[in-house]
């Protein structure tokens, strides 16, 4: 496996990567592909050196969309945001979640950001488990979704 810097021209490859992986996740996510293409141009315009890639034989087979210039109201600061993370469903329990989360944080680290923040819906056990994993700690709710922060070293 492979994690590289996304470039604009991967959208198209995104869009469909996003849609297999939010099945049956749906109310949590965009479904129509015009939806998600709106979203994934708004993910590269809030930082478009923040979007990385795994490949694995030159396919992609998930990303995380990270964000270094997100202020966050609750914490009333700055602080590195995973937007969205997302692995095809065949290529999920291979650590290629985790490496891509890794990849964001060292990316927040070099900006010089000590938190990384992230939503998560509430019925998303299987997520909410892996980040707690990897040292999220849930912060609070609103509505259907869980805020989970990780203070970066």
């Amino acid at each position: 496996m492979t994690i590289r810097r996304a470039e604009e021209k991967d959208i198209k490859i995104l869009v469909d990567l996003y849609l297999l992986g939010y099945k049956g996740l749906e109310e949590y996510s965009y479904t129509h592909p015009d939806d998600v293409q709106a979203y994934l141009n708004w993910l590269f315009r809030r930082d478009v050196a923040g979007i990385w890639l795994a490949e694995e034989d030159s396919k992609v087979v998930g990303f995380v969309a990270s964000d270094g210039n997100w202020f966050s109201k609750r914490e009333g600061k700055v602080v590195g945001a995973i937007h969205e993370l997302v692995v095809l469903p065949e290529y999920r329990n291979r650590g290629i979640g985790r490496a891509l989360v890794q990849k964001a944080l060292e990316y927040f680290k070099s900006r010089g950001l000590d938190m990384a923040e992230l939503w998560v819906g509430d019925e998303n056990k299987q997520a909410i488990d892996f980040y707690k994993n990897l040292g999220f700690e849930e912060r609070d709710r609103f509505n259907y979704w869980v805020r989970m922060t990780k203070a970066l070293e």
